[in-house]
């Protein structure tokens, strides 16, 4: 009887190795052309973001040039520019964003294949260690021309146990990068479709900025005394609509039912990033508020009455919903009050409002996540300037009336700061 020595029967893997190697070979060059391309458009990316800060800068600046015809246009232009870049940062972010799932899909690809070698190479293994154990030691000794021979086939056995655990090591390594990588390709994936919505909503609102230039010159016919003349005019119809908002609110805020309301401090997120509050809320006794907000604390001090909080920012900063809700109204009071407005009413007792956006990205009847996009920053109705105004109703409380002006959310305020 002949005897077949089972470590003697390797595999030559030379033609799978030379696939596998020049297969990375060619996906390593791949992977060195998609960082290359990335690390262009992050070098872009930060270019267009030192000359976005110097716009920011150059808007703050036209704040302080008056309020002449001249001035407003100047405001204007920038803030075009401004968005215009935006839309481009924007833009490269989103390439960048396919960039790296095109690098993350290879890298997957990649991992694969050299686990699918893995699995092959152990299994081969695990295979030669099986016929080793099925022959007795008679039979490894027949099948070897001297005892020496024998006793290094017996270390290669050792060492091929050795080996498997290496490659079961190097197995469970892989499938850890594996699930990484995939994990990291999904947040990309999610980046990019929150970066393709905030394209549509920037390009919305720099169409709407251009559209107010155009506007603005075509009821002034660039002349500074029809502006001006405009101006006395909006002022008068602004101070009348903000005194009977104020007046029908006074009422409905007697009619809060505290019972209705859920929740305390930190039932609400803020609904920018990024906050600096400017303006509080209540009887305001400063004279910015008692010549921009309605009359109250009369005899007392001279106060101004706010009906919410103003948050510092720029236009087209994102706008977030505090808390889950549904879109309660979605609307546009022009040069008045509020502005582009949005109102959502919540499941705690309270409807929340955000004014003088320069966008909305929601409907009426929509339902929203807290942090969801809602809109974005702006200086529509009666601004002086790019903010977010935030008040708080109580639902019971809350309607939205019809005016020669558009559509009015009214309510019984509360404080926000309450609540945030």
């Amino acid at each position: 009887m002949s005897y077949r020595n089972p470590l003697k029967n390797i595999v030559s893997g030379a033609a799978i190795f030379s696939l596998l190697f020049f297969g990375f070979v060619a996906r390593a060059a791949l992977t060195d052309d998609l960082q290359n391309e990335i690390n262009q458009k992050q070098s872009q990316i930060q270019e267009m973001e030192k000359q976005i800060a110097q716009y920011q800068a150059m808007v703050k600046n036209t704040k302080a040039q008056g309020t002449t015809l001249k001035a407003e246009i100047t405001r204007m232009e920038t803030q075009i520019k401004k968005l215009e870049i935006e839309v481009k940062l924007t833009q490269a972010k989103i390439s960048e964003a396919s960039l790296k799932i095109q690098g993350l899909a290879s890298d997957i690809s990649t991992q694969n294949i050299e686990l699918e070698k893995q699995k092959n190479n152990i299994s081969q293994i695990l295979q030669q260690i099986y016929e080793y154990d099925q022959s007795s030691p008679i039979e490894l000794i027949l099948s070897n021309a001297n005892f020496s021979e024998f006793l290094s086939q017996a270390q290669y056995a050792a060492n091929l146990q050795e080996g498997a655990q290496q490659k079961l090591a190097s197995i469970k390594k892989l499938k850890s990068q594996l699930e990484e990588q995939k994990t990291q390709s999904e947040v990309q994936k999610a980046n990019l479709e929150s970066l393709k919505k905030d394209l549509n909503g920037k390009t919305v609102v720099l169409d709407n900025q251009k559209d107010d230039k155009a506007d603005l010159l075509a009821t002034t016919k660039s002349q500074e005394r029809l502006y001006q003349s405009s101006l006395t005019t909006l002022q008068k119809q602004r101070d009348q609509i903000e005194n009977e908002i104020f007046v029908a609110e006074q009422r409905l805020r007697l009619a809060i039912n505290q019972n209705s309301i859920t929740g305390g401090k930190g039932s609400l997120m803020w609904p920018l990033d990024n906050i600096s509050r400017t303006q509080g809320y209540g009887c305001i006794v400063t004279s910015f508020a008692r010549k921009s907000y309605p009359a109250c604390n009369e005899g007392k001090g001279n106060g101004g009455f706010h009906n919410g909080i103003d948050l510092d920012g720029d236009t087209g900063n994102l706008v977030r919903a505090v808390r889950d809700g549904v879109i309660a109204g979605v609307s546009n009071l022009g040069k008045y009050s509020y502005g582009r407005w949005i109102a959502i009413t919540h499941n705690n007792g309270l409807t929340t409002l955000y004014g003088h956006l320069s966008a909305q990205s929601v409907v009426v009847g929509q339902k929203v996540k807290a942090g969801d996009v809602i809109g974005y920053l702006g200086s529509t109705g009666y601004s002086t300037g790019s903010h977010l105004h935030f008040s708080v109703f109580a639902t019971n409380t809350f309607t939205v009336q019809k005016k020669w002006y558009g559509p009015v959310p009214l309510g019984g305020s509360v404080n926000p700061l309450l609540y945030l």
